[in-house]
């Protein structure tokens, strides 16, 4: 293996693990902030305006559906909770617009 290589798979392994662990983090808190958490309000407000939001909800939007199944809808349907939120990127837009102005 060469050096070019071996700087190939160090870049693309390490992009992979950071858009998942960065999708992580912005999934839980897209969702939180679906469920109008004050936490995930500040943590907005704290580090976003719109239009870096939308970029990043763009990017990680496969991230938030994933997690919305896994943490939603499974429990749902193995019997540990009784409603599930309606997940909606407009209304994850909308509530970002409102918390962010």
């Amino acid at each position: 293996m060469s050096d070019l290589e071996f700087w190939g798979y160090v870049l693309v392994i390490g992009s992979i693990l950071t858009y998942i662990c960065w999708g992580f983090v912005f999934a839980i808190q897209g969702l939180l902030l679906l469920h109008g958490r004050p936490e995930a309000v500040a943590w907005l407000r704290k580090r976003y305006r719109i239009r870096g939001f939308m970029r990043e909800l763009v990017a990680f939007a496969p991230m938030l559906f994933i997690f919305h199944f896994l943490l939603e809808v499974i429990p749902k349907f193995i019997g540990l909770d009784d409603a599930v939120i309606k997940f909606s990127i407009s209304d994850l837009i909308e509530r970002a617009e409102d918390a962010l102005s």
